[in-house]
């Protein structure tokens, strides 16, 4: 067994298990999110701040953006100002085109009182939204707290550290491994790990990121990590033990050994 094909079948054990995560949790979708139809969305934009996901339920990019518009929706709910909500264009196609919408998904806030849209053009994902949000509200969905900067990605992998993980991990989905430099299994996992974090750099259902436990004890102490390299797949700052890798890992072992032997 080459180390490429090891790769491919530890990527794919990981994406199974996503997978699997993904249909458990498909359960949970929508429950904060609004629905509006050409019955009631002229009436209600007008009542308070409304941030629109025009969309159309075949496009693959609305799919994508789905878990990251329910997370988005789910912190408004503390907020009194502002309310996200989504149009379906293949069952209201006029209302979508009197507010000019010629792509899906097509984002819009509209203020209060106003029936005129202000278009999202940034990038996709959280931060950019909440930010989109924080500039058009005038006030932050985020703690008053001078926060540090968010973890930057390098081809889809977070690095990160004692003062970014709380953070990180309060909202959303995130598959994160805790290793240390040193550890061998750690060292095989690293080319899976990366080649998995750069396969879904553009996905917005999960993150990908890892944990130096030699540099961020406290983290790890936090997660109770006893051993190299543990994997969690963490929920909302929940987590939950990742153990279908035990079969992962006996290939890993057994590619090992067969090197070894072979040496």
């Amino acid at each position: 067994m080459s180390a490429n094909t090891l790769n491919s079948v530890m990527v794919k054990c990981i994406f199974l298990f996503i997978f699997m995560l993904s249909q458990v949790n498909s359960e949970q979708d929508h429950v904060h999110t609004i629905q509006y139809t050409k019955d009631n969305f002229s009436t209600e934009i007008l009542k308070k701040n409304h941030f629109i996901m025009f969309y159309a339920p075949w496009c693959g990019h609305c799919q994508r953006l789905e878990p990251t518009w329910e997370q988005l929706a789910k912190m408004s709910k503390m907020e009194d100002n502002i309310k996200i909500a989504k149009v379906d264009c293949t069952t209201d196609s006029s209302l979508c085109t009197e507010h000019d919408v010629t792509g899906y998904p097509t984002l819009k806030f509209f203020k209060a009182g106003e029936i005129k849209g202000t278009k999202f053009r940034g990038t996709r994902d959280l931060p950019s939204l909440i930010s989109f949000l924080s500039d058009q509200l005038g006030t932050s969905l985020e703690s008053e707290d001078e926060a540090p900067s968010p973890p930057e990605a390098v081809n889809g992998l977070l690095e990160l550290t004692e003062d970014t993980f709380d953070k990180h991990v309060s909202t959303g989905y995130h598959f994160v491994k805790f290793y240390a430099p040193w550890c061998n299994h750690c060292q095989i996992l690293a080319p899976v790990w990366e080649e998995l974090a750069n396969s879904l750099r553009n996905d917005n259902y999960v993150s990908i990121s890892k944990v130096d436990c030699t540099q961020h004890r406290s983290v790890c102490g936090q997660f109770d990590v006893k051993g190299y390299p543990t994997l969690f797949w963490i929920e909302d700052g929940k987590k939950v033990k990742f153990k279908y890798y035990l079969y992962c890992f006996s290939i890993i072992l057994i590619f090992d050994i067969y090197n070894y032997i072979g040496g």
